[in-house]
């Protein structure tokens, strides 16, 4: 049961395209954990859980000035974009525990255009986020007419999020299996790459990585990159033979999280709560929480505990408690139990802890963002054959990395093309 609990802290959704084709792509639709009431998801609102829609519906339909469109020019928060549009309470009791669940920032240090690319785009072309979401669908189901039918429907996909009946770790063990030892150079320190532009595409990039305290070289057409900006500082470039001075990467702050596992007995636990999970809206410090939020994850999916327990999944850290997160297990374990204890009414002590800790769980997507996604695309092109993908770029959810790393694949496949179709030329 060990084993188990450890994947379950993470999910994906297959909205993203490249997601779905994956799935097909590795034969893990038989496999495939969609949550049990995954639609009935809590916010904690004066020290007690409520359901999201009840927090939800008073609010979206009150009046507010939303005439007055972000300046092209500026890069609006998270908070400010929100709250002109719904209201501060929207912000602090909806998009604040949202925010910090899914990235563990907080809406007035992130940068909305980055967060929340979509939306700043709809309220771009439309003015308004309600009236923008209901025309840009009916756009798209207009523009996607007619294609699907007879042999080219494909299949819809499920909204929401999912996992594997084993848990995620599914996935990575399914991609390792189909891509094969031989190729993976697993528990390596990539040292240094350099770039030696010559006649042809193909083996213009060498690699030294370390492995087992050995260096090794590995040669290539391409590089996809998906390691961390600080990492990436860390390693040493050259291109035809000079150092590439690294220099213009600017600093990005990451997010610290400590994810607690834990397992109650059923009967321990006075008030449980059937669905997805509960957020906790910074404000609720003042009612003595301290998480971010917890997954429930037993009740979403049945198979991740005993019969006779409940498996949880809990959240702390993030901006809002950034030395929180570094606690011991055994402080974290009282913070965990005591906001469990008043929200779901436990009681006793848990029968398992598990506990992670990322010092550097997430980029923080600031509001001087753009000049680490200039910074990107600058290594991009000066150093060609080189692609950068992952959460630094276009989303930190898992579907957005994946659909990134697959755009990413596709321009690297493009660029071989377009150089073997140019030295053929010449």
């Amino acid at each position: 049961m060990k084993e188990r609990i450890q994947w379950q802290a993470f999910l994906t959704t297959e909205s993203e395209p490249e997601v779905q084709c994956l799935l097909d792509d590795l034969g893990l639709r038989d496999k495939q954990q969609f949550p049990i009431s995954q639609n009935k998801r809590y916010i904690v609102r004066n020290g007690v859980p409520v359901l999201f829609q009840i927090i939800l519906e008073p609010f979206l339909w009150k009046k507010y000035d939303s005439s007055k469109v972000s300046d092209d020019g500026t890069d609006e928060s998270v908070g400010g974009f929100f709250q002109r549009h719904f209201g501060k309470e929207v912000v602090d009791y909806l998009i604040d525990p949202i925010v910090a669940g899914t990235s563990a920032g907080d809406p007035d240090s992130l940068s909305m255009s980055h967060s929340f690319p979509e939306l700043w785009n709809i309220e771009k072309r439309f003015g308004s986020i309600l009236a923008g979401l209901v025309l840009s669908k009916f756009s798209t189901k207009k523009e996607s007419g007619g294609v699907r039918n007879g042999t080219t429907e494909k299949r819809k996909p499920r909204r929401g999020s999912f996992s594997f009946q084993n848990g995620m770790q599914t996935l990575t063990d399914t991609l390792s299996k189909e891509l094969g030892e031989d190729a993976l150079k697993l528990r390596s320190e990539v040292l240094s790459l350099s770039y030696n532009a010559g006649k042809y595409a193909s083996q213009n990039w060498s690699l030294i990585y370390s492995k087992d305290k050995n260096s090794k070289d590995l040669i290539a057409d391409a590089v996809i990159m998906t390691a961390p900006v600080c990492s990436v500082r860390e390693m040493k470039f050259m291109k035809g033979g000079i150092p590439f001075p690294l220099n213009f990467l600017p600093e990005v702050a990451y997010m610290p999280l400590s994810v607690m596992i834990t397992t109650f007995r059923k009967e321990s636990v006075k008030r449980p709560l059937e669905g997805f999970g509960v957020l906790v809206p910074s404000l609720e410090q003042q009612n003595g929480l301290r998480t971010l939020g917890t997954l429930f994850s037993s009740m979403m999916f049945p198979n991740r505990a005993s019969n006779d327990e409940y498996l949880y999944t809990t959240f702390i850290g993030g901006s809002r408690n950034r030395e929180l997160a570094k606690s011991s297990t055994d402080e974290l374990k009282q913070i965990v139990t005591t906001d469990l204890r008043q929200l779901l009414g436990v009681e006793g002590e848990p029968t398992f802890v598990n506990h992670f800790y990322w010092s550097k769980a997430f980029p923080l997507y600031g509001r001087n963002y753009d000049s680490v996604v200039k910074a990107i695309e600058t290594m991009e092109k000066n150093l060609p054959g080189f692609f950068y993908a992952g959460n630094h770029r276009d989303g930190l959810s898992v579907g957005k990395s994946i659909a990134s790393g697959c755009k990413a694949a596709d321009l690297v496949i493009s660029y071989l093309e377009s150089s073997t179709d140019q030295s053929c030329a010449e």
